[in-house]
């Protein structure tokens, strides 16, 4: 969810870029100006600049059923960043500019639509969502032994890292987004320094390993604050390829795509052919119901078709609240006050029987959502140009029409 405020900032202020962006690129021949400079807003095609690396599946593929009987209803009544409002579902889906809907409750599918010339063989891409299957393969390598822990410090792994202010950092901390390193996010910055900034970088970046390397501790202390930082992911990727000896897509391929009898290939965009860096951080490209099969995985506590992928630990230590976390956030606090938290890259919501739902969110109105208490899963991709409707309270008003 880097770019979710990218949206807010005139178009006409990155017009005044220009003439910065293209003396930058003459001058330095920097192939992360080219592309800010090519392609200022991210949308659902940016994913194309990128090189990507296929991630495999196999046969046979696994079988979701489906259930008749259930559409959307006329209207709903859902929660937004202004308040309570009611639109007509026809309406929601028109404002929202939605792609794909998938609704899965008790192993089936209850609904599945396409719009916009999308179609269910249509590769969509992730934005923010890859973080939680970052945080997953951390979960999957943990389980195998390959990281001993989530404790673990990240110069264990990247010790180019040591005596930078950070050998207290664990792998749990990139996961939690707690503070130790500096990020600043795009409207934080002066509207003339946007392409130095971290959003920008991280998100276009050519040579993102290089980048992590060039990371120093910061002026908050480690653990102290929630602060949104795409450089995590990036290091847990790096964390990954040095534990397991392969790349993520390998990985991905291996303890995911193959085991889940993924419905189609699928890949991972990668910052440059020549650093092959996974962009662990936005960047897995998938059909959306493969998406929603990593939502029914965790929805089954980290079984897939009697075959364990994941712990059931695993599942319950990345998703539920941690009563103990009392960390000041820095951004996004309309979550927390909300009754969000996050945890292990999930962004949870805490509910009044006591229940919790959690979510892999990105940028444009992605999400994958599990409800346990439900048991079902929702996915959403698409556009999103109105950021005032959250999907997170929309997926609960769509789940609350459902019968029992």
């Amino acid at each position: 969810m880097a770019f979710e405020t990218y949206r807010s900032i005139p178009a006409k202020s990155f017009l005044l870029l220009v003439p910065i962006l293209i003396p930058l690129l003459l001058v330095t021949c920097n192939h992360t100006y080219y592309r800010a400079i090519t392609h200022l807003y991210p949308n659902l095609e940016t994913n194309r600049i990128f090189p990507e690396r296929k991630v495999e599946t196999s046969s046979p593929v696994s079988n979701l059923e489906k259930k008749t009987g259930w559409d959307l209803p006329e209207k709903l009544t859902f929660q937004t960043m202004k308040g309570e409002e009611t639109l007509s579902s026809v309406e929601l889906l028109r404002v929202t500019n939605t792609n794909t809907l998938i609704v899965i409750k008790d192993g089936k599918v209850l609904y599945e639509n396409y719009w916009n010339g999308f179609k269910r063989d249509t590769i969509q891409t992730s934005f923010s969502m890859a973080k939680s299957i970052a945080s997953t393969l951390i979960g999957i390598a943990i389980g195998e032994g390959k990281i001993q822990s989530v404790n673990d410090p990240v110069i264990r792994y990247i010790p180019e890292l040591k005596d930078r202010g950070i050998d207290l950092l664990t792998i749990r901390d990139l996961m939690m987004m707690s503070t130790g390193i500096d990020y600043t996010r795009m409207e934080e910055t002066f509207f003339l320094f946007i392409p130095f900034s971290n959003d920008v970088n991280t998100f276009y970046g050519n040579h993102l390993r290089r980048l992590v390397l060039s990371l120093h501790g910061g002026k908050d202390a480690v653990g102290k604050l929630f602060n949104y930082n795409d450089f995590y992911p990036l290091i847990e990727g790096m964390v990954l390829e040095r534990a397991t000896k392969m790349s993520i897509s390998q990985y991905t391929q291996e303890k995911l795509w193959k085991p889940m009898g993924m419905e189609a290939d699928s890949s991972w965009s990668l910052d440059s052919e020549e650093d092959g860096l996974e962009r662990a951080h936005v960047g897995l490209n998938a059909r959306a119901m493969d998406f929603a099969r990593i939502g029914l995985l965790f929805l089954n506590q980290g079984v897939w078709n009697k075959r364990k992928i994941l712990s059931k630990d695993w599942v319950l230590e990345a998703t539920s609240p941690d009563p103990n976390d009392q960390r000041e956030w820095k951004v996004f606090s309309f979550w927390k006050k909300s009754g969000g938290y996050y945890k292990y890259h999930w962004w949870g919501m805490k509910n009044a029987d006591g229940t919790y739902d959690y979510m892999a969110r990105g940028n444009l109105g992605q999400i994958i959502f599990v409800s346990p208490s439900k048991n079902a899963v929702i996915v959403r991709l698409g556009e999103e140009p109105k950021p005032k409707y959250q999907w997170p309270f929309i997926a609960k008003a769509i789940l609350d029409r459902i019968p029992k």
